[in-house]
């Protein structure tokens, strides 16, 4: 452990520790750093995860079709009235 001295906004400090639950000033700021650490390094494997997935070299080739292999299915273009049932005119009740 490292013991240094630091200015720090009285009012925050007691806010941050309430909020955290800790005891102590040092517990309160050591419990922020770690959390502060923690978020960059997230971020840091989000940016590699979304880098990797954007170039499409995230899964291994052939895994989609291993895992799902009815999901991928080249659909074959049909006109309208193929794809579905023609509209049946609607009733219509009551006075219009």
């Amino acid at each position: 452990m490292k013991r240094t001295n630091v200015i720090v906004d009285e009012e925050l400090l007691e806010k941050a520790r309430r909020a955290a639950g800790e005891k102590t000033y040092s517990a309160t700021i050591n419990k922020a750093l770690e959390d502060m650490v923690r978020q960059q390094q997230f971020w840091a494997a989000y940016d590699r995860f979304e880098t990797l997935a954007h170039e499409g070299n995230f899964f291994w080739p052939g895994y989609l079709e291993e895992i799902r292999p009815n999901a991928i299915v080249k659909k074959q273009r049909m006109s309208a009235h193929e794809k579905r049932a023609p509209r049946k005119k609607a009733v219509r009740r009551g006075s219009r």
